[in-house]
């Protein structure tokens, strides 16, 4: 195998790897291109595939907001981020990580220990704490809206979630226990998704915007730092 080099920190890497496991740095497009062959192409895409349902079941709708707009955070330390002066945990963001890889080994072929793998899980990482910043900031600005959630709604959309997926009482608890989530964190998920949505319809419906172009505004305004190791 041909010997590869990090271009940031001079590390050595394997063919395809997107990060760089000592510095953390993401390799640009044509860098990947470059190093990774049509077998770790075809494997990165099934595990991205994978990943895509992890961002859904257990980040809920407000995970799925990705816009690509903030910068990469690199791996480590005790806070992760802080936006508009409230703090994402980095452990906040290992738990959702260690959820992924629980969920994943019950039945997935994925190695997480290959280069593959592990740069999959690394772009897990970082795409969680973007994903974590881009809620916090639809929530806070929810806040300052003054949108809230009548506890009756967030038990109507539970009750709608169990009929949806016809499932009993004990089988909704054992669905919870699965995916490591408690019944109150799973109302904080649906409460947030909930007050998210009212924000999106806010500024869709009241202020003419697209979607796309509401969230993008604000993004902008927020106050966003992505903190290094």
């Amino acid at each position: 195998m041909e010997a590869l080099e990090c271009p940031h920190c001079g590390s050595a890497l394997r063919k395809g790897v997107a990060v760089c496991g000592e510095c953390g740095k993401e390799l640009n497009d044509t860098e990947q291109a470059e190093t990774a062959s049509p077998e770790e192409k075809g494997g990165r895409k099934n595990i991205y595939a994978i990943l895509s349902v992890f961002l859904a079941v257990v980040g809920g709708a407000a995970l799925m907001i990705y816009i690509g707009l903030l910068p990469n955070p690199v791996k480590g330390g005790s806070t992760a981020a802080i936006v508009n002066g409230e703090r994402i945990s980095a452990e906040e963001v290992d738990r959702k990580l260690e959820i992924f890889k629980k969920m994943n080994a019950q039945g997935s072929k994925v190695d997480f220990s290959s280069p593959e793998g592990k740069a999959a899980l690394a772009d897990m990482r970082m795409q969680i704490v973007q994903a974590l910043v881009q809620e916090k900031i639809l929530v806070t600005e929810a806040a300052r809206e003054k949108i809230t959630v009548p506890p009756h709604e967030i038990a109507d959309k539970i009750a709608s979630v169990k009929k949806g997926l016809n499932l009993s009482d004990q089988d909704f608890e054992a669905f919870l226990k699965n995916h490591a989530m408690s019944l109150a964190a799973f109302e904080k998920r649906i409460e947030k998704d909930l007050l998210i949505s009212r924000l999106i319809a806010k500024g869709t419906q009241e202020k003419g915007l697209t979607k796309d172009a509401w969230i993008s505004q604000l993004t902008a305004r927020a106050k966003v730092e992505i903190l290094a190791k």
